[in-house]
């Protein structure tokens, strides 16, 4: 059964809350793992950073907190910050959905930010499955071609389309009980609204019920958790493209970090509105 890890953090203020998911396989997990480890012995080798000390951006780019024994200047912090995306982009096989809601009139944007993620991560498990079922069709009847026996034929069909895709989230800890409420809903009522304006059984919306995620969120504390850390740079490069960007930030060149490195690998397909699949509504 293929399995996609997503990582999800969030990062946001007064205009907008961003989430970033970055989805690692199951079979290149172990080396996308190793790749990220290498990077923390690359930066304690460089910078002194302690490898269990927590990469958060905000703190990080913001100059505050101790990293390790030797103090490092703000260039090299926000270097770190860069090479933080870097890594990400460079993962074997990943991909990353993005969501940035705007909070002006929205009376919970976190909650809505997540079930717009659920369901973005829903529809790609989908997707890909089916996409996975058309080339198992025509490698069966490839291999019908070479004449095989019936019965290992049907063996062979049956293990094969008995795979389907899941999904395993895991998140930073914070609102857990009402994250993990929402999750739960979705799995029995799911209303989806149709992007055509109605469903070709002429309703507005369809229950679309999450069924490729396996349990409930995982929520680890972030100092636990180098997956989850990426994901807080992914988020906060997206917050810094998707808001007025300050003097500072423009003069480290945060604003566009997201497009020089997490754009290449964002899923463009979780939103068909924006030229880079970020999700807004």
């Amino acid at each position: 059964m293929p399995a996609h890890f997503f990582y999800v953090d969030e990062s946001h203020d007064d205009e907008v809350f961003c989430l970033s998911a970055i989805s690692v396989m199951d079979r290149h997990w172990s080396e996308c793992l190793k790749a990220v480890v290498d990077f923390r012995l690359r930066l304690k080798q460089q910078y002194g950073v302690w490898l269990r000390e927590e990469l958060h951006t905000t703190k990080l780019v913001a100059g505050r907190g101790s990293l390790g024994p030797n103090v490092i200047c703000k260039y090299d912090r926000v270097k770190i910050f860069f090479d933080m995306l870097r890594v990400i982009a460079t993962l074997p096989k990943v991909f990353v959905i993005n969501v940035a809601i705007r909070k002006q009139g929205r009376s919970d944007p976190q909650l809505i930010a997540w079930d717009r993620m659920i369901n973005r991560i829903e529809r790609t498990m989908r997707a890909r499955e089916e996409r996975e079922k058309i080339t198992r069709i025509h490698l069966c009847r490839q291999m019908k071609m070479h004449a095989p026996s019936a019965s290992l034929v049907r063996e062979i069909e049956s293990r094969l389309m008995a795979l389907s895709m899941q999904s395993v989230v895991i998140a930073d800890q914070g609102r857990e009980f009402e994250i993990t409420k929402a999750f739960r809903r979705m799995r029995i009522f799911n209303p989806v609204p149709s992007k055509m304006g109605q469903w070709s059984s002429g309703t507005y919306t369809k229950n679309i019920i999450v069924e490729r995620q396996i349990e409930d969120p995982v929520f680890k504390a972030s100092e636990r958790s180098y997956f989850i850390q990426l994901a807080d740079a992914a988020a906060f490069a997206l917050l810094k493209r998707e808001t007025t960007p300050s003097d500072r930030v423009k003069r480290y060149g945060l604003h566009k970090a997201w497009d020089k490195m997490i754009a290449p690998v964002s899923l463009t397909a979780a939103s068909k509105r924006d030229p880079h699949g970020i999700v807004r509504n």
